[in-house]
């Protein structure tokens, strides 16, 4: 929890003025490397230096972005995009570009971090079990070098 009181904190020492004059109440999700914060803002994902300066939208979707995660390395971040109709997740490179899609489940997948060594990411999603359904942990790898 103080991570997270940090990051927001952070968030909103960092903003740009013309940012921070539109209300920055949807300010979500914050996750951080060591250089920077990545977080959600408006149905996209955003980054900003941790040092502070200009927040830099990373995606621009029609589609909601959320649950941005840093890879350990801080060069990636794992997020969900319901662009298909349902969440799933997928990975964008800190310096932004196209997404690649990594989860093809036809529930939703929900991206809860990366493991340790940054070559997979951590998900959630509801499979079939008995005697009933359930959130399980899972894991995607990152099929990117």
């Amino acid at each position: 929890m103080p991570r997270q009181l940090l990051a927001a904190s952070l968030l909103t020492l960092t903003l740009t003025p013309g940012l921070a004059a539109q209300n920055t109440r949807l300010l979500r999700q914050p996750t951080l490397s060591q250089q920077e914060i990545a977080f959600a803002y408006g149905a996209d994902l955003w980054i900003v230096p941790r040092s502070g300066g200009d927040a830099r939208r990373l995606t621009s979707t029609p589609a909601v972005e959320s649950n941005p995660h840093f890879s350990p390395d801080g060069q990636w971040i794992a997020f969900n995009c319901n662009r298909s109709g349902t969440p799933q997740v997928y990975v964008v490179g800190r310096e932004g570009g196209q997404p690649t899609r990594l989860t093809w489940y036809p529930g939703p997948s929900i991206a809860r971090g990366w493991t340790p060594d940054g070559g997979a990411i951590l998900y959630a999603a509801m499979r079939n079990s008995a005697p009933s359904n359930f959130f399980g942990l899972w894991t995607v790898a990152r099929l990117l070098s």
